[in-house]
């Protein structure tokens, strides 16, 4: 391995890294902003009168989980990215990780159907 591939595949790696620091650092935001609407929703539900609060507040929830899906995947693209590019600079054996893009759609579908469940029962 030259120096031009080795300095390659290292910062192949370091934005590998950066990029999924960025990804743990948007979800931790998103599941915030998804609990505090879930509270918010939670208190109002017992008051017949909120249920205009509610439905504003859903709608809010699906538009947060729209914006964190579309964020989580471009970003995932730029893990992609620069794993091949990483992988390419690398002749050894690669080890086999789950790619970040199965990873984040799990909690995302799991709020937008909370939200959408939520919704409907608030109409």
């Amino acid at each position: 391995m030259n120096d031009t591939e080795k300095f390659g595949s290292e910062v192949h790696l370091a934005m590998w890294r950066h990029y999924e620091t960025l990804r743990q650092a948007k979800n931790s935001g998103f599941l915030a902003a998804n609990t505090i609407l879930v509270a918010v929703t939670g208190f109002q539900f017992k008051r017949p009168e909120a249920t205009t609060l509610i439905v504003w507040v859903s709608l809010l929830g699906i538009l947060v989980c729209i914006s964190w899906f579309l964020l989580l995947t471009r970003n995932s693209a730029y893990i992609e990215y620069h794993r091949a590019l990483a992988g390419e600079f690398s002749r050894g054996p690669q080890s086999w990780t789950p790619r970040s893009r199965y990873l984040d759609r799990t909690p995302v579908a799991a709020f937008l159907l909370f939200w959408m469940g939520v919704l409907i029962v608030g109409l």
